[in-house]
């Protein structure tokens, strides 16, 4: 198929939708990743200092306390058979559910590698105890691709580019019947997006994701490519996952030689999806692999809704030498997304501080874009709206209908978000349209949640509980059974009391049982319990009511 095309483009989309749930799916507190329910400040709130609490517990060297210790599960990878939920941001709906799709069912072989490139056993339990393998065999698969999920860093600045936070950045997917090896990339993840710009830009701190994208206008001097400058931020993040992917790209091939390989991601998956797609045309990815089968193959790069990653007109001729001609980059975005850069955007914050520090550090060196860009005409919603993956599909389904007249199936929604309202009528917390979602959400919460890690977010809480301010270790201290926050629980243990749930079937036990779960919890509080701290164990407590009650069987 020749490119660009729109259908080739939707299907990046919906590659870059499993790099999302691939994330999701590693956060070890999926449902509430960025610790958005401690009472988040801009600068400094009791959110900063359970993050400070943990930073502390994981023993983090110095370099990286200033980055959000967002836990990883870095020892097992994600599993495409399974679904997620997560919490995506603050707005009125910020839970994503995750379900597995066509494409994560059409795989059929997954595995992951570290930072190194080496393999990271998937350990499964039997009946003999623990059994550890290299790879995950999926039998309900409808199809044969092979996935192989690689690691890296984000966070890393021109003066300190190895400082970073690692995590799963992507995933490499081979496709023996069509020939074909696609690699996606994720894109930011950050919970309150204003915190994490405010955080990011100015001291370099909180998300390091945030971190990655606000060093885009620094210079990093790129040796293997003639010195040419590329954006500091992602072209630190791509090579800190280099030795990652070469290997998650030999082991999804396995052996066999692909005729197409396709570079795709989101936002800054999409950054990083064109500094690879540059280091294998270019560089030094798969150096002596790609030397083989040039001849043959045809490599291209989808960036959906991408910032640019070249600073500077020089650098960008440099770079088309390098590649022996044209880049094959193909840029869809919306016209009205300041992320892209567009030119349609002219009242954007974002779009401002570029033009602001681009001309006072940086006037000779401003970025420019790889390749072709392609506005979705269809894309109308104001920035940030426009820069949502759900508003890029909007703009592609309008696309592949004007060049092919296809009529495509009804979606259930890029990633169906809902919120959770425990305390409200059951049946009302998913938004309407998601129903037939139901079975999925389901099963998605009973790997989302549980009791355990419940009772870990509580104890986080020890020795960080909201006071009054005037002294250090000067906490206001209520009774168990005062305050706004009791009174909602006390709520939801009335809920419970009326519901056939998993705790067992008589209903005047199931209230009491609650009760004595939170009694326990609270005990790890040390019975400080300022308005912020008690509404949060409880935001917890809930989280893991609610997901009981979707589960049945969550004990």
């Amino acid at each position: 198929m020749p490119h660009p095309n729109a259908e080739t483009a939707l299907e990046m989309l919906e590659y870059c939708r499993f790099a999302y749930k691939a994330y999701a799916q590693s956060c070890v507190y999926p449902m509430d990743p960025f610790y958005e329910s401690h009472g988040a400040g801009m600068w400094q709130g009791a959110r900063d200092r359970v993050l400070a609490r943990v930073h502390k517990l994981r023993g983090s060297e110095a370099h990286v306390h200033k980055f959000d210790p967002i836990e990883y599960d870095l020892t097992t990878p994600p599993d495409p058979t399974l679904g997620v939920v997560y919490r995506g941001g603050t707005g009125d709906s910020p839970y994503i559910l995750f379900q597995p799709r066509d494409l994560d069912r059409s795989i059929s072989f997954s595995k992951g590698v570290d930072l190194e490139g080496e393999d990271i056993p998937i350990k499964v339990e039997t009946f003999f105890g623990e059994q550890t393998l290299l790879g995950r065999e999926h039998s309900q698969a409808t199809g044969s691709k092979r996935c192989c999920y690689f690691q890296g860093k984000t966070g890393m600045t021109q003066t300190h580019p190895k400082a970073g936070w690692p995590s799963w950045l992507g995933a490499a997917i081979y496709d023996p019947d069509l020939e074909r090896l696609v690699v996606v990339f994720r894109g930011s993840r950050s919970g309150s997006g204003g915190r994490a710009l405010g955080q990011a830009l100015v001291k370099s701190t909180g998300s390091p994701d945030w971190v990655t994208d606000m060093n885009h206008l620094k210079e990093a001097r790129v040796g293997r490519f003639s010195n040419a400058t590329l954006s500091a931020g992602f072209w630190y993040a791509y090579d800190s996952c280099q030795e990652s992917l070469a290997a998650a790209c030999l082991e999804a091939m396995h052996g066999r030689v692909p005729r197409e390989i396709l570079f795709t991601g989101h936002s800054l998956g999409g950054a990083l999806a064109q500094c690879a797609y540059l280091d294998l045309v270019g560089g030094e990815l798969l150096e002596k692999v790609y030397a083989k089968i040039k001849s043959r193959v045809h490599v291209s790069c989808y960036a959906l809704s991408a910032p640019p990653v070249v600073l500077g007109s020089k650098a960008k001729e440099m770079l088309t030498v390098h590649l022996g001609g044209e880049p094959q980059v193909f840029h869809h975005f919306s016209p009205h997304d300041a992320v892209h850069n567009s030119k349609k955007v002219n009242l954007s914050a974002v779009t401002a501080v570029n033009s602001v520090v681009g001309t006072f550090t940086h006037p000779l060196t401003s970025s420019v874009h790889l390749g072709q860009e392609i506005p979705l005409k269809d894309c109308t919603r104001a920035f940030p709206d426009a820069h949502e993956p759900e508003e890029v599909r909007t703009g592609l389904v309008g696309l592949v209908r004007k060049e092919t007249g296809t009529r495509l199936p009804e979606d259930p929604g890029f990633w169906p978000t809902f919120d959770f309202n425990p305390t409200g009528m059951w049946g009302m917390s998913v938004r309407p349209g998601v129903d037939a979602l139901t079975a999925h959400l389901k099963i998605a919460l009973l790997t989302s949640v549980s009791e355990e890690r419940a009772r870990v977010r509580a104890q986080l809480w020890a020795d960080v509980v909201k006071g009054s301010g005037k002294k250090k270790d000067d906490y206001a201290v209520l009774e168990d059974t005062d305050g706004d926050s009791f009174d909602a629980f006390a709520s939801a243990c009335e809920l419970v009391a009326e519901l056939s749930n998993p705790f067992t079937e008589n209903r005047k036990q199931n209230k009491s049982k609650l009760k004595e779960l939170r009694n326990e919890m609270i005990k790890s509080y040390q019975g400080a319990s300022g308005h912020k701290a008690s509404s949060s164990v409880y935001f917890v407590m809930l989280q893991y009511l609610t997901a009981a009650q979707y589960g049945l069987d969550l004990v």
